[in-house]
């Protein structure tokens, strides 16, 4: 997820770019939690954009007249965590809290925690984990009780790597944002850089993939983004993620398993896998049929358009 320049279409509401079902979900339930004093803890690994759903949250809410207060608790020094935490809370009065890695918070701290929320409340309450928060309750990391009080409302960010299909849009709108920064007039990117990023895992998530395109930008010298663009260590990757094929194989043995590793790539989307291969769609179903691939959907994959 990234902030644009546009907002309320079916690719940008709330600053928020893609069409990937999970992120409409995500911004219907901003629609609907925004406007309540509901604590709503957001879940996804770092750079997903959880800090970009707390915006949205808070400016949806009665408390947007007020500061939204950040407080990142992993770095905060342990010897001043409780004096920063609760000089926080008083300062975000009015307004809307965000403690970013809440499970950072240390035991004892998390107990005062639960307790002042239990007495007042004069904020809005959002806190973020990029670890799951389940599996951080099971290890004792983070109390039940104050847990539950944080977590009215919960929603996971899905990393990059799930929604594929965004990434022709975020590319699109990064590249606007890095023309206009730099005075560039780069229209597009070829289709190989396009697969190199849909190859690549994005450890990173948003705001990995927002540094390579800047990078990309400064880089080229033409009128699309070329793979020769992209960071060497991106491209390397990429290529590793190409399957492997073996020896002695007949060429429709080769030709199913390139049809079975580009629909698992698209998550099952026929038409882009059709569009990789250059097969046209007729073609590409008879295909399916010859070599008895069934196919199952498993969630959007990623669009050339």
């Amino acid at each position: 997820m990234t902030p644009s320049r546009t907002s309320n279409t079916d690719t940008d509401t709330f600053g928020i770019v893609g069409r990937d079902a999970k992120l409409r979900q995500i911004i219907e339930i901003i629609k609907t939690v925004g406007p309540s004093d509901a604590s709503v803890l957001i879940e996804g690994e770092s750079g997903t954009g959880k800090r970009l759903i707390a915006d949205a949250i808070h400016a949806q809410s009665h408390y947007c007249s007020g500061s939204l207060i950040r407080v990142n608790c992993a770095a905060i020094p342990p010897n001043l965590f409780e004096a920063e935490l609760f000089a926080s809370i008083e300062g975000a009065n009015g307004g809307t809290l965000l403690i970013d890695e809440i499970a950072e918070i240390p035991s004892h701290v998390q107990s005062k925690l639960f307790r002042v929320l239990q007495e007042q409340k004069p904020c809005r309450l959002i806190a973020s984990s990029s670890r799951n928060t389940t599996k951080l309750l099971e290890d004792s990391r983070l109390k039940k009780d104050l847990y539950f009080c944080i977590s009215t409302i919960k929603i996971r960010v899905p990393p990059l790597r799930e929604r594929l299909d965004d990434i022709p849009l975020i590319v699109r709108h990064f590249l606007d944002r890095f023309n206009k920064q730099y005075s560039k007039k780069i229209r597009g990117i070829s289709q190989e850089t396009l697969f190199c990023l849909l190859r690549y895992d994005w450890p990173g998530n948003i705001r990995e993939l927002e540094s390579v395109i800047q990078r990309a930008v400064l880089f080229c010298s033409g009128k699309k983004l070329v793979p020769e663009c992209l960071p060497d260590e991106l491209q390397s990757k990429a290529l590793r993620n190409i399957p492997f094929i073996p020896p002695l194989v007949s060429i429709e043995e080769i030709e199913r398993e390139a049809i079975v590793q580009t629909l698992a790539r698209t998550s099952g989307n026929v038409k882009l896998s059709a569009r990789i291969l250059h097969y046209p769609r007729p073609t590409f179903y008879r295909k399916l049929k010859k070599f008895g691939i069934r196919v199952e959907r498993v969630g959007p994959g990623p669009t050339l358009s």
